[in-house]
């Protein structure tokens, strides 16, 4: 059996190192190297999104939660759909075109440009650098429970086997390779999941009879609220909800998807095809651990191993190993996202910006890829002794980063009042708040700590902004091109790669030129 589940396993880990071949060749620049050279469609953007926003907890704490709390878990899969395909909707167009618009490749580049601050790039850097790390030792976690579980081996041994596929084909072929393997990764999950979690309603009778089973072990378990009342009363059946669709706002490993695509527009059609797909899946995905529950019986000594263990009580071998596969899919699409973003930050936004400016291009290359094997590599040691479960890493991590992140992205795009004395100030104080009741274990107001936060970050960012000075009016000129529809006018995209001011001065005359019947001053020439 172990032979035939090994089989599909390993030619899929071949399948993802040729990828990485493949795209190391079509690397010509930094920007390729970083963000695909901005050349990334709707279909594999979509793709990309969905698998690294779902990461190894899809296959160990998502199954883990619906096996001991049952369809209460579903207040968790609610926010997916919205908060991925928002994500496009809402914030991809517009951050790609301000992206592009400032010449910024990298989330804390934006920031700096968008508003003028260099001190706000390199926290928000550092914040960065902290939350990823964490949150990518939860996935070097998840892969030794699923290959320890699969084929009996050490949990060691499972961490190093995705930890070294994943170093190898991120470092040969940078974001490209990231998005085509994940892109490829997507297909496996999604099929791969629901051929799980149907073959196992089946086996129990259909979902009548899951319900029936379900109420025999805790009644609480078909109730909304949970066998503990844990989700009862509008706030606590609404925070995981909340908290999904802002951490889909402002995850960057998420966020840089935006900044890749290939047109501005590109984020609508891509909108569309994760409603679709992310519905279809998150639900799934969840409650096979509820199937797990009646299939395999309460009492695991380790809930988040339930999905793992139910792969051998309703495939064949063959089976269990595509799903091995398309488990070990979540685990990589994201751990070669969190990777990239790692390397971004550390190479642009902190040597190149702050340490070693005016670097050659092909030096930054290479600093690129040192760095990404030096990463892997601390994460997996600090992954041997993990500091929680999966679950609780990767929770804690995702409302640091909707704190962080989400707010200022959004602001950033649609008030151009915004500072960055308000963001600053929302950054640092949803920041220690959220910490700091996390740590303490309180809920104010009967919130939780991440309800909190959110209120801290909207009234730090609205108040900062509100009682500093105003942004002068190239941020009209840059909302006036950010925000509207189709493709960036032609006088810019020729002034994209000179200086600031001369961008400035393009952006200029393309509002002189859609106005030119009721001008009377000449058109500036760039």
């Amino acid at each position: 059996m172990k032979l035939s589940v090994l089989i599909p396993f390993v030619s899929y880990l071949l399948i993802m190192l040729f990828i990485g071949m493949y795209s190391m060749k079509r690397i010509k620049t930094y920007d390729d190297f970083i963000i695909g050279g901005r050349s990334i469609g709707a279909w594999v953007s979509s793709f990309a999104l969905i698998t690294s926003y779902a990461s190894g907890y899809t296959y160990t704490a998502a199954p883990g939660m619906a096996y001991t709390g049952g369809w209460s878990t579903m207040w968790w899969a609610t926010g997916d759909a919205p908060g991925n395909s928002l994500s496009f909707g809402l914030l991809g167009r517009r951050l790609r075109k301000f992206s592009e618009l400032l010449g910024a490749i990298t989330l804390p580049e934006y920031y700096e440009k968008r508003f003028k601050s260099p001190g706000l790039r390199l926290l928000t850097s550092i914040i960065i650098i902290a939350t990823v790390s964490l949150h990518l030792t939860a996935q070097w976690q998840a892969s030794g429970i699923l290959l320890s579980v699969t084929f009996g081996t050490d949990y060691l041994v499972g961490m190093l086997i995705g930890g070294i596929v994943v170093l190898a084909y991120t470092i040969m072929g940078g974001y490209l390779a990231t998005v085509y393997t994940d892109f490829m990764q997507g297909v496996v999950m999604f099929i791969g999941t629901h051929i799980l979690f149907w073959s196992a309603i089946s086996k129990i009778g259909g979902f009548n009879e899951l319900n029936n089973q379900l109420a025999l072990i805790n009644p609480g378990l078909v109730t909304p609220w949970g066998p503990d009342g844990s989700y009862f009363g509008l706030i606590a059946a609404a925070s995981p909800v909340i908290l999904i669709i802002m951490g889909s706002f402002g995850m960057p490993h998420v966020t840089v998807r935006h900044l890749s695509l290939k047109e501005p527009d590109t984020a609508r059609k891509a909108m569309l095809i994760t409603a679709i797909f992310v519905a279809l899946f998150s639900f799934a995905y969840y409650m096979v651990g509820a199937a797990g529950l009646i299939l395999l019986g309460p009492g695991l000594d380790n809930p988040e191993t339930s999905g793992v263990l139910l792969w051998f009580e309703v495939l064949s071998p063959v089976g269990a190993g595509i799903l091995v596969s398309a488990a070990v899919a979540s685990i990589m699409s994201t751990a070669d996202g969190f990777l990239m973003l790692l390397v971004s930050t550390i190479a642009h936004d902190i040597l190149n910006r702050f340490l070693l400016p005016n670097t050659p291009q092909e030096k930054r290359i290479q600093i690129a890829r040192v760095i990404t094997a030096i990463i892997a590599i601390l994460s997996l040691i600090v992954a041997i002794n993990p500091p929680a479960g999966v679950f609780t890493i990767v929770m804690t991590v995702f409302g640091g980063m909707a704190l962080a992140f989400g707010i200022p992205n959004i602001f950033s795009v649609y008030w151009k009042a915004s500072t960055k004395t308000g963001a600053i100030a929302c950054v640092l104080l949803s920041l220690t708040v959220y910490v700091w009741l996390t740590a303490a274990g309180v809920e104010l107001f009967g919130m939780s700590p991440f309800m909190n936060g959110l209120i801290v970050a909207i009234l730090a960012f609205v108040i900062g902004s509100l009682i500093t000075q105003k942004p002068g009016p190239e941020m009209e000129e840059l909302f006036h091109i950010g925000t509207s529809y189709g493709p960036l006018p032609e006088s810019f995209v020729k002034a994209s790669n000179i200086s600031d001011k001369l961008k400035a001065e393009a952006i200029r005359a393309e509002k002189l030129i859609n106005n030119i019947n009721t001008l009377d001053e000449p058109i500036p020439t760039i």
